[in-house]
């Protein structure tokens, strides 16, 4: 059977090129062991399903010790959550049903027995007399646990497991060894989304879970292993250390990014009648997928689940925002303490470093960029550049002649502005003139800042050859000034050139709508003030 990068369901090692995750596997399989109870709570497509597969399929090489249930919320509707005389018979039948492969005796057995299971109470009745009549090791694993449309109920329902794991502990119940859930919101989250007036449990029903603390992203040497396992297939040669780091560089090691960048490569990219030779990979294939993937008119059903979250909830678009664009001094400070910052970390937007917030990735990052940007065009917030403007010459962009335009754009529409709107809308203005000139012929990119959240970096790629960077920064007086020249020039060796671009923000009431060419270091710098 060929092999492909799937990015969509759960990943098979037969069928698709996947990372060695022997290791986090490894992790699971001990946490099921010492019959631990835990949660999988991970962004969408972040390997959450695979890794349940991957365990399901090494549990039932040991049917005669272990009886496994694996079983999904998704898709079984709404009424199963009405109230406990609907869940309680249904969660039985689910279980004989995920039982019917691999251990029909026992699925008729329940079927048989479970007439009276009408409550949660008479659930954990049944659940005790079925590991009784086993007498085997029973394991219960539930993906997409989010999907419930009564978290109170399903809050319960934890509330009796955990009544039952803590009998069994002091020998006074029969219940399942180890109870593995998997879904996006953890137990906390979930709490949060009960309806305003239902009774909220102030006793968590899941505190006597273990942490679950394994890795699930891949770092570069995993990434490799994945890379690896292509070449061999494919004949395909590779500097696969260069690549990997490449790849986890844009991905951050979220799984289906991962995927998706290499599945680029290898069936699209040699449709768009690129020089693309498939007996190896570049780096500039890799650069080419983040571009390809990021590109405005195109989108996936993570990038909609993105979007979707940012927009249900204005507190985390906010400070989205202030992430993407820097507009707090010093950065956002990370505290999963504070439930909106830990929303943003269950749905894969958040991620920490250095003690702040940062997007998780850069493809996320300029997804988001993306979007807002849109939002706020759309919304008629702000004024895109006169494309009828010649700002090529020769095939190349004349990045000199847009930051003057862009000069007198901001004297003649935003001088009368306040410097605190300026200091928030001030990049996404510059990105939203920006974007129709570089359309159709280039692709431009935020670059992730975290250390100095006053400044973002914005990279330009036009044509074939044509590669440019811009440091929007705030002005802070000179010393800050003499860093920022340092960062640009330390980022223009990170690109490879030797030209780099500033546009300072100055909100002095006296300011100087100046520009100059600086000669910093070995590099050529022009900088404009607005």
């Amino acid at each position: 059977m060929k092999k492909y990068f799937n990015v969509t369901g759960n990943c098979n090692p037969q069928r698709h090129y996947m990372v060695d995750v022997s290791r986090k596997f490894e992790q699971v399989m001990d946490l099921i062991e010492q019959g631990e109870y835990f949660a999988i709570n991970r962004p969408r497509q972040y390997g959450k399903t695979t890794m349940l597969s991957l365990v399901a399929r090494e549990l039932r090489q040991y049917k005669n010790e272990v009886v496994l249930s694996r079983m999904s919320f998704a898709g079984v509707g709404d009424t199963i959550f009405d109230n406990e005389a609907s869940f309680s018979p249904r969660f039985v039948g689910m279980l004989a049903r995920s039982l019917d492969m691999f251990h029909p005796e026992i699925a008729e057995h329940i079927r048989s027995t479970a007439h009276n299971v009408v409550d949660l109470d008479t659930l954990s009745i049944f659940i005790t007399g079925f590991v009784r009549k086993v007498n085997l090791d029973v394991i219960l694993l539930i993906d997409e646990v989010d999907k419930s449309s009564n978290n109170q109920l399903f809050v319960s329902f934890l509330a009796m497991l955990r009544d039952k794991y803590l009998e069994r502990n002091d020998g006074e119940d029969f219940t399942f060894k180890s109870v593995i859930l998997a879904g996006v919101h953890d137990v906390k989250s979930l709490k949060l989304k009960i309806r305003e007036g239902e009774e909220i449990k102030l006793n968590s029903p899941w505190n006597i879970a273990a942490d679950f603390t394994v890795d699930m992203s891949f770092n570069p040497a995993e990434i490799k292993t994945m890379l690896v396992d292509y070449a061999e297939d494919k004949g395909v040669e590779m500097d696969f250390n260069a690549i990997a780091d490449r790849i986890h560089y844009y991905s951050s090691g979220y799984p289906f990014l991962v995927s998706k960048l290499c599945k680029n490569i290898d069936e699209e990219e040699a449709n768009q009648n690129l020089d693309y030779n498939p007996k190896h990979w570049i780096l500039d294939d890799i650069d080419w997928s983040f571009r390809w993937l990021t590109r405005e008119n195109y989108t996936t059903t993570n990038f909609d689940d993105l979007a979707k979250n940012l927009e249900n909830n204005p507190k985390l678009y906010n400070i989205t925002y202030q992430v993407v664009f820097g507009t707090q001094k010093g950065g956002v400070p990370f505290s999963l303490l504070e439930p909106v910052i830990g929303l943003g970390v269950l749905y894969g937007i958040f991620t920490e470093e250095n003690g702040r917030l940062r997007v998780h990735n850069l493809v996320y990052e300029q997804i988001i960029a993306n979007y807002m940007r849109a939002k706020s065009f759309a919304d008629g917030k702000y004024e895109a550049a006169e494309i009828s403007i010649d700002y090529c010459k020769n095939g190349k962009l004349q990045l000199e002649v847009i930051l003057l335009k862009f000069q007198e754009f901001m004297q003649e529409h935003y001088s009368d502005r306040d410097a605190k709107f300026l200091e928030r809308e001030g990049r996404l203005v510059f990105m939203s003139f920006l974007k129709p000139i570089v359309n159709g012929k280039g692709f431009m990119w935020k670059e992730p800042v975290v250390e100095n959240e006053r400044r973002m970096d914005i990279v330009i790629t036009f044509g074939k050859n044509q590669k440019e960077v811009i440091e929007l920064k705030i002005w802070r007086g000179k010393q800050y000034h003499q860093s920022g020249l340092l960062q640009l020039s330390d980022y223009l060796d990170f690109q490879g050139i030797k030209t780099g671009y500033l546009l300072i923000f100055d909100f002095n009431k006296n300011k100087q709508y100046t520009s100059e060419q600086i000669r910093f270091k070995n590099k050529e710098i022009f900088a404009v003030r607005v």
